[in-house]
């Protein structure tokens, strides 16, 4: 088990609707007035490849080579997102958002017959999803958020938590941080498996087709997996890049994200 993190600073519980508005605040500031469908997609497909670390995770969406990641990738992949977008426009706790985490469980469950998911499975996905856009940024060297932003963040993915029945998830930014590190310190739980390895293949070569030409897909390829910790790419049976591709793509993310940070502060 990882050491524990430093506590954090105490930080005012928001209100369902104050959380809601910080959201939507973050959400404006990242998305770029051009690139946004880009960017979102971007997000999807670093998040679900360090999904599929998961041994359980990885085995739900592979489905031994016949998941939906394999036959309908893009669809899967815009629905994923619309869904996301769909929690934040309208906040977690909102009417409109529980119809459509009813819809995301009933799904989980169908697949859960199949697949089953540990809790701690379940409390993964939850502090990664917390967690995804400041661990992608942190390694490009970015301080991107806020106590109180954390916070919301926090407050966000615990209430599309419970909507789903998972119990004791972490109530702070470095309980999420704490649970992430113990679950993908874990080779019980996460590992290199043949399902993830054939699905984060899927993702790259998804993302490649959907947004590169032919040219440049070695080059997407690096990029992506050069926005991922080690222990990722281990666990999805992926080489790290070249150090230099490495260097290049996080120096270009933080003159991507000041060049986005200046226009949404105009």
């Amino acid at each position: 088990m990882s050491q524990p993190l430093p506590q954090e600073p105490d930080h005012q519980h928001e209100s369902a609707e104050d959380a809601a508005h910080i959201m939507r605040g973050i959400a404006r500031r990242m998305t770029p007035p051009v690139g946004a469908a880009f960017t979102s997609h971007l997000l999807y497909t670093l998040g679900l490849m360090r999904i599929v670390g998961e041994v359980e995770g990885a085995a739900a969406v592979d489905r031994a080579g016949t998941g939906k990641i394999h036959r309908s990738g893009q669809a899967r992949a815009d629905d994923t997102i619309a869904y996301f977008q769909h929690w934040v426009r309208h906040g977690a706790a909102s009417p409109q958002a529980a119809v459509s985490i009813d819809r995301v469980q009933r799904m989980h469950v169908h697949y859960a017959r199949s697949y089953p998911f540990s809790h701690e499975t379940y409390v993964h996905g939850i502090a990664l999803f917390t967690l995804l856009s400041d661990e992608i940024l942190t390694l490009a060297g970015i301080n991107a958020f806020t106590g109180r932003e954390k916070a919301a963040q926090v407050q966000h993915w615990r209430a599309i938590g419970a909507r789903m029945n998972i119990r004791d998830l972490p109530t702070t930014w470095t309980g999420m941080q704490q649970a992430l590190r113990d679950y993908e310190q874990s080779p019980q739980w996460y590992r290199p498996t043949p399902a993830g390895r054939r699905s984060a293949e899927a993702l790259i070569h998804q993302f490649n087709h959907r947004w590169l030409p032919r040219p440049l897909h070695r080059l997407g390829r690096a990029v992506l997996l050069s926005l991922h910790h080690d222990h990722v790419l281990a666990a999805i049976g992926q080489d790290p890049p070249p150090a230099y591709l490495v260097r290049l793509t996080r120096r270009a993310l933080r003159i991507a994200y000041a060049a986005q940070i200046r226009l949404a502060t105009r």
